[in-house]
């Protein structure tokens, strides 16, 4: 998962815990300053209801005052004697029975009645699907009061219908408000993460481009001395430790090979010199066994020292190359060799003017094809060779028969001294590095090359830059 997404998702679970958290909190705040006001009512009316009863009449029911004009029949109320006996009752009470709690003086009850115009208010009419069945919730508050006949409890409750309605609303609209928030937040997070994360994104895309032949490339710094900076200003500092080991190891690869052509090259010239002399037979080929290890070694030099060039090269001149005519030119100079070793050369190449250093790609021609001999069929080797114009691009191609290069070996054949069957070094005399220095002159023309080894062909395929021909 990547850390943007993480971040994203780390601040939306926040937010909506800290959301959650804090509209439960503000929900039950809410819920005690309604139960405050419906107790003082119960009071309040239960006060009044007390206070217009007519107790004159021992004898007959007790009635309210003519003058009491309160809604008694939106409450539920019963007044009961200290014998238990019920001496009034609101119109509600005569049709629904509420359990008395003794040890209680405020609680809750539930009952089952069907919705009526005395349990709900006329504007909340319209939002009855809200409560889906016939149970009604009351409010209920037990009195204690003193009259001349003895004391007497008052028991009075108040269905909430429309208390639950709203409740019931605001959850709801809560609710969806939290969700919709969430979305907005994951939203914002997500523009802001990509925002808080873009200059990682720079700094990993410049840091993928910095490469052994590039490491004069440095991060651009931002402007505020942030962590980001700092992380910048320390990678920009490994990259000049590694741009000066880099430099000193080439410059001494380059400075030692140099120092080894002089010798080798005087060594040489002493044993063909004693060649020339005609020794014995034994004293003629030890001379020659060494001659010819020398050569190798002097090859080798000559390679390092390219090596060693083409690295500190960070470019190079770009004119325009007759492509087609250097490929002819090295075929005619592997004539011999070709005819000798009885390999068909098969060719398909038009006319192509490829930008660069002419030189150079003629060295890449005769590294190529001098591996397309030296690792074909002993007899009946093919050796194919193609070139043609493709989108403002030379497609190249040099395939060869042979033994097939395995799989896990494809990806290092370009690596320096590396050799996926050893037994080679011996029997072709080669160093390992051609492969090397044909990448290496690939890449300062800005090109790219790939090989595939199956069905008995090995291929290499290089793309170069061209100009077309008017």
């Amino acid at each position: 998962m990547k850390v943007r997404t993480k971040f994203t998702l780390w601040i939306s679970l926040t937010a909506l815990s800290t959301a959650a958290l804090f509209s439960m909190v503000v929900y039950f705040e809410l819920l005690k300053e309604p139960y405050r006001l419906i107790d003082r009512e119960l009071y309040e009316t239960a006060e009044a209801v007390f206070a217009n009863l007519d107790f004159s009449k021992p004898n007959e029911p007790v009635q309210l005052t003519s003058h009491f004009d309160y809604p008694i029949e939106r409450y539920w109320l019963k007044i009961i004697d200290s014998h238990g006996k019920t001496i009034f009752t609101s119109p509600l009470a005569q049709h629904l029975e509420i359990q008395l709690l003794k040890d209680r003086d405020v609680y809750f009850t539930q009952q089952k009645l069907p919705n009526t115009t005395a349990l709900i208010t006329p504007e909340d009419r319209g939002k009855k699907d809200l409560n889906r069945d016939d149970t009604v919730k009351f409010r209920v508050r037990v009195l204690k009061k003193d009259r001349p006949e003895g004391p007497c409890t008052i028991v009075i409750a108040k269905p909430l219908s429309s208390l639950v309605i709203e409740l019931r609303q605001l959850v709801y609209q809560v609710t969806f408000g939290i969700l919709g928030a969430i979305g907005l937040i994951f939203l914002v997070s997500y523009f802001l993460a990509g925002r808080i994360l873009r200059p990682l994104s720079i700094i990993n895309h410049k840091i993928k481009e910095i490469r052994d032949n590039s490491l004069n490339q440095r991060i651009p710094l931002g402007a505020s001395k942030d962590e980001l900076y700092t992380l910048s200003d320390s990678l920009n500092l490994m990259f000049d430790r590694l741009q000066y080991s880099f430099s000193r190891q080439k410059e001494f690869i380059g400075n030692a090979a140099h120092e080894l052509k002089s010798p080798l090259t005087v060594l040489m010239l002493g044993h063909e010199e004693m060649l020339a002399n005609k020794p014995p037979d034994h004293i003629r080929q030890e001379l020659e066994k060494q001659l010819n290890t020398m050569r190798r070694l002097s090859k080798l030099v000559r390679n390092l020292l390219d090596i060693s060039r083409l690295e500190q090269e960070e470019s190079c001149t770009h004119r325009p190359v007759k492509l087609d005519l250097l490929i002819y030119q090295v075929l005619e100079d592997y004539g011999e060799l070709l005819k000798a070793q009885n390999i068909t050369v098969e060719t398909d190449i038009e006319d192509c003017i490829a930008s660069g250093d002419s030189e150079k790609i003629l060295r890449l021609l005769i590294n190529l094809l001098d591996n397309a001999i030296k690792y074909n069929h002993a007899v009946d080797g093919i050796i194919r060779v193609t070139a043609r114009m493709s989108h403002g691009h030379i497609v190249m191609t040099i395939a060869n028969t042979g033994p097939e290069i395995p799989a896990e070996d494809l990806p290092h054949i370009f690596e320096q001294f590396y050799r996926f069957e050893k037994s080679r070094s011996l029997s072709f005399g080669g160093s390992g590095l051609g492969l090397t220095i044909a990448q290496k002159i690939i890449e300062l023309h800005d090109g790219t090359i790939e090989v595939k080894s199956n069905d008995g062909w090995t291929i290499f395929t290089i793309v170069l830059p061209c100009t077309r021909r008017r």
